[in-house]
């Protein structure tokens, strides 16, 4: 009898995690971002800029991820989640900076905000299901949620380098569609240990936009019971994004291009059920 409730709980840590019907995961991730963005004016092009080394935003920040993964069957799993990513700075421009309508001429002081949040969603279908292991083919699919301002402290130009506004601010918002495919592989090491890993790109032209994606993940998690787990991963990022005109597809009322590269390493947890 004493043995008995510690037997039943080692039977339970030591089920499979690799085919749970349903995974809801949060974490921390620590970003380290590299930016450039170019918003355009509604005739011209506008400036293609860095928001870390032209506008004095910082390129590491924290923030939080969620994602939550359903299995409908063995072969088959849908994870979707929101990866938060906001930064905000001040500096002297050294520049002059053309941004929507809008020329911040060099040696103005600026404050700025950018935003480059992810919403994901990926369809993965394995080839080779057992019990210990998972190896199959996945699609990527999701969409960057580009946010910038700036707001001159001293002034900025509209008119021609001679003119100056007080407190002029400009935001440029483009919601980026990206998508990849490539392959993943889950493994089961011991009764607790699990070893995940992903790996898809895709380039690709749909209507006015032009989009080169390459993606890869790594992460290990360690489960304390039957239901609660934790996890240590790493995701890169590589995204080019060119919205050009006419911009018709998905109601785009910017034209534009981002380059945009993330690493991250996210602690977290993981409940399964």
């Amino acid at each position: 009898m004493a043995l008995g409730p510690g037997l039943l709980e080692a039977q339970e840590v030591s089920q499979s995690h690799l085919y749970d019907r349903f995974q809801v995961s949060a974490s921390g991730t620590l970003l380290v971002l590299a930016t450039t963005i170019r918003i355009d004016p509604d005739s011209g092009e506008g400036t293609e800029f860095s928001p870390g080394d032209d506008l004095g935003v910082g390129s590491t920040t924290l923030q939080p991820r969620l994602a939550l993964r359903w299995r409908p069957g063995r072969k088959h799993e849908l994870e979707g989640g929101y990866q938060w990513a906001q930064r905000s700075g001040e500096t002297v421009l050294r520049d002059t900076i053309v941004f929507r309508d809008t020329a911040y001429s060099a040696g103005l002081r600026v404050n700025s905000s950018s935003g480059t949040s992810q919403m994901f969603l990926t369809y993965r279908y394995a080839f080779k299901a057992e019990d210990r292991t998972q190896i199959g083919a996945a699609l990527g699919l999701g969409m960057i949620f580009l946010r910038q301002e700036i707001t001159a402290t001293a002034g900025a130009t509209t008119g021609g380098p001679d003119t100056a506004i007080v407190q002029y601010s400009r935001e440029g918002n483009i919601n980026g569609p990206t998508g990849s495919i490539g392959g993943y592989g889950r493994f089961q090491l011991g009764d607790r240990w699990y070893l995940e890993s992903d790996l898809r790109a895709i380039y690709l032209k749909i209507d006015n936009i032009k989009a080169g994606v390459i993606e890869a993940g790594l992460a290990g998690r360690y489960f304390l019971s039957s239901k609660v787990g934790l996890e240590l991963g790493y995701n890169l990022g590589f995204y080019q994004i060119n919205i050009e005109a006419p911009n018709n597809f998905a109601s785009i009322d910017q034209t534009g291009k981002i380059r945009y590269t993330v690493n991250g390493w996210r602690v977290g947890g993981v409940y399964a059920f």
